[in-house]
């Protein structure tokens, strides 16, 4: 470490730049701690089967995607929707059925969480038409689902960068003003 009072003056026109360098490397090169992470279900949910080979959509599910910030988390009636005849002998559905009757709720761990100074909704995402699969990866091979996009700010913003012709060719009155690059598109 070289005492300041060896740089003198200069100290501020060396660590300004080496700051703004550092800064920049955590932001768009550290790779995010979240990536890879599989936390366990009070179930072993298999979205390879559902949604891969029964190929039942995202929303059935996580229905409120399309119409809030949250995409949801399913309770167990919608669970029951299928699993009333389906796949009764498994311990798994015997679980999810005692805890229907009993009014208790699952108790899934949350698997995908932004900082608290970002704020996103899945709501103009899903209407925009983007695919689920563009953030969240190929769920409907996983059967435990984990992280897969590293969602960090330099991953947002070039997917914003990518998207913003095409949601600068709509009309007025539709969005069309949406600077999606701005700083106050994503913080608060």
């Amino acid at each position: 470490m070289i005492p300041l009072r060896i740089l003198g003056k200069h100290w501020l026109k060396i660590m300004l730049p080496l700051s703004a360098f550092g800064l920049f490397y955590w932001i768009w090169i550290v790779p995010p701690m979240y990536q890879g992470y599989k936390p366990d279900q009070p179930i072993a949910f298999s979205h390879k089967v559902h949604a891969g080979e029964f190929g039942i959509d995202c929303q059935f599910c996580h229905a409120t995607a399309e119409r809030s910030s949250h995409a949801s988390i399913p309770d167990t009636a919608t669970c029951m929707k299928c699993h009333q005849e389906a796949a009764s002998d498994s311990r798994d559905i015997q679980y999810i059925r005692a805890s229907y009757k009993k009014g208790i709720p699952l108790r899934w761990k949350k698997v995908y969480d932004l900082p608290d100074h970002v704020k996103f909704s899945h709501k103009p995402h899903v209407s925009k038409g983007i695919e689920c699969a563009a953030c969240h990866g190929p769920v409907h091979t996983m059967d435990k689902v984990e992280v897969h996009t590293t969602f960090n700010m330099g991953w947002c913003v070039n997917c914003h960068r990518e998207n913003y012709e095409s949601t600068q060719s709509h009309p007025p009155g539709n969005n069309a003003t949406i600077r999606l690059t701005e700083c106050s598109t994503c913080h608060y």
